[in-house]
């Protein structure tokens, strides 16, 4: 009887875990996005199309692949003459989740 109860419970936890996943893998991805965008703005720059696929870059995939498109993202603002040192922010910010902590 408890190892029926046990079976139970573990595939009710993977429904919920698997249910959940959706909104997990999305969210940050927007999230991430706009802070990245945001602090572009906040610098003192246009937020353009161009701007915003750079920091597409960053918000969207997963962990690795946000981390890993960093300095495409730099290079990218730093070719629409954003200052090294909002481009290298913006991106960090870009690979944060959605309370932005990296």
């Amino acid at each position: 009887m408890h190892n029926a109860i046990r079976r139970l419970a573990a595939a009710a936890g993977v429904l919920v875990a698997a249910g959940a996943l959706p909104i997990v893998a999305t969210a940050p991805a927007q999230a991430t996005t706009k802070q990245c965008t945001s602090f572009i703005a906040e610098g003192g720059y246009k937020v353009g199309p161009k701007v915003r696929a750079a920091c597409k870059m960053t918000g969207e995939g997963g962990f690795i692949m946000r981390n890993n498109n960093v300095p495409f993202c730099q290079a990218s603002l730093l070719t629409l003459k954003v200052k090294p040192v909002i481009a290298e922010r913006a991106c960090q910010l870009g690979t944060a989740g959605p309370s932005g902590h990296l």
